[in-house]
């Protein structure tokens, strides 16, 4: 059959050239070798032998398993340089079908995109961690159907980040002693080539992720860095190398300190600029009092400024353990998607700086999970790790439905269970075009999932409720207007206000 669609070959045409074409579609194969000469999945041929008796034997054995493999990797190879998603699939399948884990499809996708990222990780990576935790809890109810969603998944989010770029070289790993100041500071400096070989150096006398992963949160924290990635990004490849092997460290890392020098720093811009004012003001260490904060203090924080955020955290550290406020943040920035007025998700006539949707708000979420992890093997962090919490909750409060009502009634979960089962079905068929989308339902469900145990009960409450209205949201998915309407703002040139609008 036609490896396109499954269209009988049998019914296909053979030329002079001993080229067969699929009828259906066109597909065009060369009986020598089996390759197809459009660009797309090959076919297996067959030795075939002519005996002096006049017979025509065909040797259908199969072929060694690791050869078998290594073609089918070839072809994988084909389809991700394509981003061909059916293509992707199809050789996963092909994989299982000749008794090899499709994992090692992941891992050689990685070492096909990491080189491609000439800025550093994306969220490919990051999503992949998640892809794969939601892999091994399909593999627990046998559906392989489901497994091999994840895995396409995964491999197409690569292969769209790395679509149609250049491979950017590496630089040599340091053979300097490493040390994690001199890295700090690489990163500080901007240097990514110094900082990258500097991690290079380190992978190759011996460190893994655990070991380098305390020095790289503490860069991730020194400023309000990239809306939150380059924290949440530290627990991801930790993730993604955990179950893909150490072997992989080498790009993975790279990519990620790349991406960290690279990175936003948020806390440079004049919205943000006070925070290492606050930063300054923070108590010389945080109280011990245990109990969570009441629900009519965490509303209040939403809709708050900055400031009013700021001087909350530097009044309740005196008295309150870190986790505290960790909790009572994580639930205002619940609050936040609950309140989100999604018809500034849908608005054109807006300035750049108005640009929201709802992935500004699922961060809050993402991030405090990646706060947690972190402060609790360093707490020496909580004190940068709570005031950009504060600057999650803060800076979307123009954006919010003051409306009378409680959105948290409307969206209240009552079997969590049911929910997650759900949300599993639905980010598996999800219909989006773009892996962005269906990466933020993930990741954000994953992040729930792992905080609840951590949470008071309201902010349960809250966070589970946030996350249904964020997946069930509708999502404009393109701006045309919006785009052309900025440009020419920007520009300078001028039009009539449009009927249409």
């Amino acid at each position: 059959r036609c490896p396109h669609e499954g269209y009988p070959l049998s019914q296909g045409t053979v030329d002079d050239a001993c080229v067969l074409t699929c009828n259906w579609h066109n597909w065009k194969f060369d009986l020598e070798t089996g390759a197809n000469t459009m660009s797309g999945d090959g076919v297996r041929t067959y030795p075939v032998e002519r005996r002096d008796d006049g017979h025509v034997w065909v040797d259908v054995s199969d072929p060694p398993q690791d050869q078998a493999a290594a073609k089918i990797l070839v072809g994988l190879r084909a389809a991700f340089d394509e981003r061909d998603h059916g293509w992707i699939a199809r050789e996963l399948a092909r994989l299982v079908e000749v008794g090899v884990d499709p994992i090692v499809g992941v891992q050689a996708a990685v070492g096909w995109c990491a080189p491609r990222l000439e800025y550093g990780m994306t969220h490919a990576f990051a999503a992949a961690a998640d892809w794969l935790a939601l892999r091994d809890h399909f593999a627990e109810s046998g559906c392989l159907e489901d497994q091999l969603i994840c895995l396409t998944e995964t491999i197409d989010h690569m292969a769209f980040d790395a679509l149609r770029e250049p491979e950017h070289p590496l630089p040599a790993a340091s053979e300097a002693p490493y040390s994690a100041d001199a890295l700090r500071e690489q990163i500080e400096r901007e240097d990514a080539d110094a900082a990258v070989a500097t991690v290079l150096g380190a992978i190759a006398a011996g460190m893994d992720h655990a070991a380098l992963a305390p020095t790289l949160a503490q860069a991730a924290l020194a400023h309000y860095n990239d809306f939150g990635h380059s924290l949440i990004y530290v627990h991801k490849t930790g993730e993604l190398l955990a179950r893909l092997g150490a072997e992989l460290a080498a790009p993975v890392l790279a990519a990620y300190v790349r991406g960290l020098c690279y990175a936003t720093r948020e806390d440079l811009i004049p919205e943000f600029r006070p925070y290492a004012r606050a930063l300054a003001k923070l108590p010389p260490a945080f109280g011990d009092a245990r109990e969570p904060c009441d629900d009519a203090e965490v509303r209040a924080l939403v809709g708050a400024s900055l400031s009013k955020v700021f001087s909350w955290v530097h009044k309740q550290a005196e008295a309150r353990a870190p986790e505290v406020l960790h909790d009572a943040l994580t639930r205002a920035c619940a609050h936040n998607i609950l309140r989100f007025d999604a018809a500034h998700a849908e608005a054109s006539d807006v300035k750049v700086a108005d640009n929201i949707g709802w992935l500004d708000f699922s961060h809050g979420l993402t991030f405090a999970s990646a706060v947690r992890r972190t402060c609790a093997a360093q707490p020496s962090l909580w004190g940068p790790a709570l005031l950009q919490m504060a600057c999650f909750v803060a800076r979307n409060r123009r954006f919010l439905d003051a409306g009378e009502g409680d959105p948290l009634a409307r969206y209240r979960v009552d079997d969590r269970q049911a929910l997650f089962a759900e949300l599993r079905a639905r980010v598996c068929d999800h219909g989006l075009p773009l892996p962005i989308h269906p990466a933020h339902w993930l990741k954000t469900m994953c992040a729930v999932e792992l905080e609840l145990p951590h949470m008071s009960p309201s902010t349960q409450e809250a966070t589970l409720a946030a996350l249904r209205r964020f997946v069930h949201a509708p999502m404009k998915l393109k701006h045309a207007r919006r785009n052309v309407h900025q440009a020419m703002a920007l520009v300078g040139v001028g039009d009539e206000p449009s009927a249409a609008r």
